[in-house]
Formats: C-alpha cells, sequence, structure tokens
C-alpha cells in the first residue's frame, strides 16, 4: 500500500518476547484501517506467515542485531519487498544503515509513546521512510564530513531542493515553497542525485548530514523530540 491507508492494511507483527508482541498487536488492530493477520515468534515463523499471508507491512520486534538483520533480508526476498518498521530499545544499533539498505523503512524506540507508533505504521504504509531522531547519527553514520567534489556542481535552484529535501520535506511541499510544480521539482531531483551521485532522498540527507553537502548554511541536524517520515524511497524523484 503506497498510496495511503484507505483500505485495511494486513499487518504481521513479530516478536521474540510475547508480552510486548501481544501488546503492540493489540494496539494495532485497535485503530481504524488496521489489521494484524499475524503474530509470530521466530523469524522462520515470520518467513513462514510472510509467505503465504503477503502482509502490506511487517513490524519487527527484535534487539539482537544480527538476528533481524538476517530476518529482514529473508523478509523482503519471499515478500517481493514488503517494508519492514523495526521496533527497539536500542537506540544505539551499528546496523540500522545496512538495514534501511537492506528494506527496513522506519524504526520506533520503545520509550517512544504508542501514539507515536501508529504513526509510524502509517507513515510506512504510504511509503514513506520513517526514523526516530535518536538514530539519526546511526543511519548517517558519524564519519568525518567528506570532501565536496560534487556540490559545486549544482545550480542555485538545484542547491535550495536539496537543502529541502535534506531537511525531510516532500515534493510537494518543495513545489509550495519554491513556486514551482512537482514536476519540475522531480526534474531537478533528477539531475541532483546524478550529479552527486546518490539513489535516494536518504543517501541525500546522509550527505547532509556529514558535512559532505555545502548548502546554504540552515540545514541542521532535527531536535531529539522530533520524528522525522520521508517522502517513498523507490520513487524518490
Amino acid at each position: 500500500m503506497t498510496s495511503g491507508v484507505s483500505e485495511t492494511a494486513r499487518i504481521l507483527m513479530t516478536g521474540d518476547q510475547a508480552l510486548m508482541r501481544t501488546a503492540i498487536a493489540q494496539l494495532i488492530a485497535a485503530e481504524q484501517g488496521l489489521s494484524v493477520i499475524a503474530e509470530c515468534v521466530n523469524r522462520s515463523d515470520a518467513i513462514a506467515a510472510a509467505m503465504s499471508a503477503t502482509p502490506d507491512l511487517v513490524v519487527m520486534d527484535l534487539d539482537v542485531s544480527s538476528e533481524r538483520s538476517e530476518t529482514i533480508a529473508q523478509l523482503l526476498a519471499v515478500t517481493g519487498r514488503c517494508p519492514v518498521l523495526l521496533v527497539t530499545a536500542d537506540d544505539h544499533c551499528r546496523s540500522l544503515a545496512n538495514a534501511f539498505s537492506d528494506g527496513l523503512r522506519g524504526v520506533v524506540l520503545k520509550s517512544r509513546p504508542a501514539v507515536v507508533l501508529v504513526k509510524a505504521v502509517k507513515a510506512v504504509l504510504a511509503g514513506e521512510v520513517w526514523l526516530e531522531p535518536s538514530t539519526l547519527a546511526n543511519v548517517f553514520g558519524t564519519s568525518p564530513p567528506k570532501r565536496r567534489t560534487h556540490d559545486g556542481k549544482l545550480t542555485t535552484r538545484e542547491r535550495e531542493i536539496a537543502e529541502l529535501v535534506s531537511l525531510g520535506l516532500s515534493n510537494k511541499t518543495i513545489a509550495g515553497r519554491l513556486y514551482i510544480s512537482e514536476t519540475t521539482v522531480r526534474h531537478h531531483l533528477t539531475s541532483i542525485f546524478t550529479k552527486l551521485d546518490v539513489k535516494s532522498r536518504l543517501e541525500l540527507m546522509r550527505l547532509a548530514y556529514s558535512g559532505g553537502l555545502e548548502l546554504h548554511g540552515t540545514f541542521v541536524p532535527p531536535e531529539r523530540d522530533t520524528e522525522l517520515s520521508f517522502p517513498p524511497m523507490r520513487s524518490d524523484r
């Protein structure tokens, strides 16, 4: 489901802790338009359920990085890249960047209010990427700034759009701010991605976050008490 939650979304819940798994499943199922089609205890059960039930989203409660990385990869293989939302207590996981590359589409910390999880589920179902601010460093990395060898090729308009994308804004919002059409925004993004050698909005924000892209000076990492949702990564232009 990539156009919004207009029909009942089929959600597969997997987690190794029964109390937490059931609580999350009940929270999701209580929301109109969301249906939990299966609760799975382990990876093999989740993969089997994903193959037979064809969920729209997998919500995964796993805190062991090696286990969840393998689970995400296998789920994607059998579902045709069904989005995965991770619920975790670990906001310092070093495997998050790889997990996003593999198909993870959101992270919700267990310390967050229940309403945040519901918002994240709906955002990911709508094709967006959901990130908690405290996980940004893990997703974008803490390596020294990259050399700015590409951003000089951007036009003034492209630099403006790159900055707004790096702030997590959608094409529609960017178009409204700059008084241009969404089609024009997409055309500029195609050029920006080519010039900067990035493949997605997430990669563009990683470049900005690491200091590898010199913008107009207004880009700063988001505050800890905000959530970020990004437009779809598979059709990023």
